[in-house]
């Protein structure tokens, strides 16, 4: 009897176990399920409802489940809501406190601004009474699946701000999970300003080791879309690969990148220009994490490599960009190298652009950077070249309000040295540079204009002298403009067939496209060595786009004046005519300029010079002075020897010009001035070594080089060349004929 009691209750004690066991396999999920909805509900994240329930395939499936209050329609209303949710048990996972597999579709979330309903307590800060170690990113389930995930962060007005919408998914989430997230990602603004996305395709591993949670990452991103002023082309997807690195401690981050991240093409739309980012990479500096907020510290390091700029305004490769510091408190430093930029509107280079510069608190309103140095080598790329290569070397600071920097500016050579200060507004796309070059020497085989002026070699050489200058450069708004002041002391040059010296004065100009001055200019002009020596003159012009117009120009010589005629002179090739007036010449003075002491004259003459300057050269176009009464004295051992033997005509006029007394002159002069003149010598008056004193005329023509017939005196008697020798034979007659009877 004893023995079939305990068999008895041996039977019924497994009945009851085995009943309480499908009793728990049955109805415990369920149970649980209205627990953790009510434990939920008094920790503030609820309310959670459940619209119905039902095992299937050993599985516990829930429908319409909703955490919150459900919207009203009117307004938008922070909670969740599942259509479905699958929990798969097994008897080993449920006695180890874990789920087999979670299952959920259609899955809603959404959190208002401002309004965060049943997900308050989770966003609230914890105090630091309450403050644990961070729980590592597992879940007591074996594999999750989320299919048709829709959530949201929503404006107060329920504009979506961030969205995104696409499936995820886990393996061993209790461990050391798996994960793939597949979708698309938008974010905007509430003003609309902003409406980009990303199409995600992504997977994870995560590991814990050393009281870290690492989790490897890589996939495809192919973002889309932009704001104002910037936008995202869809091209292809970018390949990413980094790690991030979490401390179960006191929950620091470390992101590395693997390798370099291809950076998609950004579009930088402005109101006058467009400009295209391209070929872009972001890649990490070695040994350094890109981004590092662990033991109290935030600091980013990363390297932007490789980028193109392409534009109307500007095109060309960016420097290698190395940013390191804290990205919001700072300080924050930048260095930027090896920049080559071309700016086509202005036909400009930028080559090997190098930068240093620092924020000390980037996410201060209106952050300010530091720039420490700013140097690259500027080129001129227009034809013909406005100026040579120059090395420019910048200090200052940079704000979205305006760009201000001061430094110098050099030739390759350091040679010349300016100071320079520029301004830049960016949101315009404006700015000046003021340039001040102090006082340089100029010097044959050392330094000329043509050396920094390349176009300046085909107009002057030989220049000496000094020159100071301040150019005002602006841009912004159409070609760029030049206005330049330069201060002249003692300089000269060699233009043509002409050599200037003692040039004193101020020029301003304003170009470079084309060059004008401003205005009329003066200039003080100490020599011109143009045949005759002239000095002491003065100039006042007007450069125009087209002309070269004389208002004045005079010179004090042989005792009386010369001058230009005011002319207008056309800069493009053809020969260009300019007329020289002669007022009250001393003959005495000019007879100096033949070198011959023999020569003495008085009286004075007038007369004009018309000068053509072409491309062989200066031309004298039939050039006439007058005179009226004086004196002429010219006896010569050399003219009588000369006379002597050119016959009788010669003699005669040798024994005229030892004292002859005029009553008109007349002179011409035609022809190159580097080359043969011919000049005509008209005299009216009498001598009293000649017929008594009786009137006479004299008419003699000579050809030659100018330095020869300032040099008369071989010249005059020489019968055997076309010269005065064969003009005083057929003179001879004439002068006997009007002799007395």
């Amino acid at each position: 009897m004893a023995g079939r009691r305990r068999t008895i209750i041996l039977a019924a004690s497994i009945a009851a176990v085995t009943a309480l066991g499908l009793g728990v396999w049955r109805y415990g999920p369920g149970l649980a399920v209205d627990l953790a909805a009510d434990a939920l509900t008094r920790r503030g994240l609820g309310p959670v409802a459940v619209g119905a329930r039902h095992f299937a395939e050993g599985a516990l499936v829930l429908s319409d489940v909703t955490l919150g209050q459900p919207a009203d329609g009117a307004s938008p209303a922070s909670g969740a809501h599942a259509r479905q949710m699958t929990f798969a048990f097994t008897l080993d996972a449920l006695l180890d406190g874990r789920l087999a597999d979670l299952r959920i579709d259609g899955l809603t979330l959404r959190l208002v601004d401002g309004q965060p309903g049943p997900f308050a307590p989770l966003l609230q800060p914890a105090s630091a009474a309450e403050e644990t170690a961070p729980a590592p990113l597992t879940l007591p389930v074996d594999g999750a699946t989320i299919d048709d995930v829709d959530a949201a962060w929503l404006a107060a007005d329920g504009t979506p701000l961030l969205r995104f919408q696409g499936s995820a998914g886990a393996d061993r989430l209790s461990s050391d999970p798996d994960i793939t997230l597949t979708g698309r990602l938008a974010w905007s603004t509430a003003d609309g300003a902003t409406d980009a996305a990303a199409d995600l395709a992504l997977s994870a591993r995560l590991s814990r080791a050393d009281g870290r949670e690492r989790i490897e990452l890589g996939g495809d991103v192919a973002p889309v879309g932009g704001g104002r002023g910037w936008h995202v082309d869809r091209d292809r997807p970018v390949p990413v690969a980094f790690t991030l690195t979490r401390s179960l401690i006191d929950g620091g981050v470390r992101i590395d990148l693997a390798d370099c991240l291809n950076l998609p093409t950004l579009t930088l739309d402005a109101e006058e220009t467009t400009l295209r980012l391209t070929e872009g990479r972001l890649c990490p500096v070695e040994g350094q994490p890109l981004l590092d907020l662990t033991d109290g510290a935030r600091s980013v390091q990363g390297v932007l490599a490789g980028a193109r700029i392409d534009g109307d305004a500007v095109t060309g490769r960016l420097p290698t960009v190395t940013l390191a510091g804290d990205p919001l408190n700072g300080p924050l430093q930048m260095t930027a190298s090896d920049g080559d930029l071309r700016l086509p509107s202005a036909d400009l280079a930028i080559s090997g652009l190098t930068v240093e510069a620092g924020i000390e608190a980037p996410d201060a309103p209106g952050p300010v950077v530091t720039i420490g140095r700013l140097s690259a080598r500027l080129t001129d790329i227009a034809s013909p070249l406005r100026f040579a290569p120059l090395d420019i070397a910048l200090s200052g600071r940079a704000a979205a309000q305006g760009i201000e920097l001061a430094g110098d500016v050099r030739d390759p050579q350091r040679r010349v040295r300016a100071d320079i200060t520029l301004s830049h507004d960016p949101a315009a796309g404006r700015g000046t540079a003021l340039v001040r070059l102090p006082a340089i020497t100029w010097a044959r085989e050392r330094l000329q204009p043509a050396d920094l002026v390349p176009a300046a070699g085909g107009i002057v050489t030989g220049v000496a002298g000094q020159t100071a200058a301040t150019a005002t450069i602006r841009w912004g708004g159409g070609p760029l403009r030049l206005r330049l002041v330069a201060s002249l002391a003692n300089a000269g040059f060699t233009a043509e067939a002409a050599t200037v010296s003692g040039l004193t004065g101020q020029l301003v100009l304003t170009g470079p496209d084309p060059w004008v001055t401003d205005g009329p200019q003066t200039l003080e002009i100490g020599r011109i060595e143009a045949g005759l020596p002239l000095t002491d003159g003065r100039m006042t012009a007007i450069l125009t786009p087209t002309t070269f117009d004389v208002v004045n120009a005079e010179w004090p010589f042989a005792g009386g004046r010369l001058s230009v005629e005011p002319v207008r002179v056309p800069l493009g090739a053809g020969d260009r005519r300019v007329i020289l007036r002669a007022e009250n010449l001393e003959l005495g003075l000019l007879a100096a300029f033949a070198d011959e002491p023999a020569l003495n004259a008085d009286g004075r003459i007038s007369g004009f010079v018309p000068v053509v300057l072409g491309e062989e050269g200066i031309r004298i176009d039939h050039a006439e002075f007058t005179g009226q009464a004086g004196r002429l004295s010219w006896a010569s051992d050399t003219a009588e020897a000369a006379a002597g033997s050119a016959g009788e005509g010669a003699d005669l006029l040798a024994r005229a010009l030892e004292d002859f007394r005029m009553r008109h002159l007349r002179l011409t002069l035609d022809g190159p001035l580097e080359g043969e003149l011919t000049a005509g010598l008209s005299l009216a008056g009498s001598s009293p070594a000649v017929y008594d004193g009786y009137p006479m005329e004299i008419n003699l023509d000579v050809r030659g080089p100018l330095a020869q017939l300032l040099s008369v005196e071989g010249r005059l008697f020489d019968s055997g060349a076309e010269g005065f020798g064969q003009s005083l034979v057929k003179e001879q007659s004439r002068m006997k004929s009007r002799s007395p009877e």
